[in-house]
């Protein structure tokens, strides 16, 4: 990823495969199918992309509804996206930017640029800007692997294990929030009932300090750090601020679906998902709710 300012983002990589193959695998819906989305479609004819053209991209629990806003084969195409995403409590919400893709022959390698633009200056929008980076650093990892390996890696690449929070770096008005200077935690704006941070005892408002001795002084450290226990069973010590305080906990990370977003949107509609995830959401809260009763009545009785 290179720096640039908080309205956009920006990736590059080098693939080594004809201009005219990762022209088709970015530029086109049934392009996107074989290393990024689970089903996709146009409104004009799919390989022969156009301005105007309407795709419907589908990432398991986000939708992107997007526009061909300009078209220049095998050189350039920029999409006006309007993603959908679903939150593990069946929450839905929207996000407009524009994605450009420029490719750039550079002999046997083909240079591709990948530039999102329109970011908001808001909390939720820095926290889309920071999981929209990684995800497309994934991305585009696996369609090197598809392109030069013949291999499609997309669910190990995004089976690493989670948390159940919505969480991004501490900025100005959290850091005044939580005493936690700029860049230097995560700042949880959701934990989702049920989740392995729920059970953990973490709450919206914490900041995350550090996750099994490891520093995740920004939102990439978090994923980073989180990543490396993909496939180990383990209940690593996580370090925590809360209303100025030093806590201390354990977590156990998930795979499941609900946290990961890889559902199977052939077999189950994305209607069908969000109406799951809501009663589940439901069910967990109202069991949480019981648990928490139930506690304080014992704490109660032994007092």
């Amino acid at each position: 990823m290179i720096e640039c300012s908080t309205d956009r983002s920006i990736n590059i990589t080098y693939l080594e495969a004809p201009l005219e193959q990762v022209w088709w695998s970015v530029a086109t819906p049934s392009g996107t199918n074989s290393y990024l989305t689970f089903y996709s479609k146009t409104t004009g004819v799919d390989g022969e992309p156009q301005v105007g053209d309407k795709y419907t991209l589908n990432y398991g629990d986000i939708n992107n509804e997007t526009t061909v806003i300009a078209c220049e084969p095998l050189k350039s195409i920029t999409l006006s996206d309007r993603y959908e995403s679903m939150d593990p409590d069946g929450q839905l919400r929207q996000y407009l930017v524009q994605t450009t893709y420029r490719l750039t022959r550079e002999g046997s390698f083909v240079k591709l640029e990948l530039e999102v633009a329109g970011f908001q200056q808001t909390t939720h929008g820095q926290w889309f800007r920071e999981c929209l980076e990684m995800g497309w650093r994934r991305s585009l990892m696996n369609l090197k692997s598809v392109l030069e390996l013949g291999l499609d890696l997309r669910i190990e690449l995004f089976s690493f294990p989670r948390m159940g929070v919505v969480n991004c770096t501490v900025n100005e008005e959290q850091s005044k929030l939580s005493g936690v200077q700029i860049g230097q935690g995560n700042y949880l704006l959701e934990v989702f009932p049920g989740s392995p941070a729920d059970q953990a005892g973490l709450r919206k408002g914490d900041v995350v300090l550090s996750i099994g001795d490891a520093p995740v002084r920004n939102y990439r450290e978090f994923v980073r750090t989180v990543s490396t226990y993909y496939g180990k069973k383990a209940t690593p010590a996580v370090v925590y601020i809360r209303e100025g305080q030093e806590q201390h906990t354990e977590v156990l990370f998930s795979i499941e679906d609900t946290f990961t977003g890889l559902i199977d949107i052939e077999t189950t509609s994305f209607e069908q998902e969000r109406q799951k995830r809501e009663l589940l959401a439901r069910q967990r809260s109202a069991s949480g709710q019981m648990w928490q009763a139930q506690q304080e009545e014992a704490d109660h009785e032994s007092d």
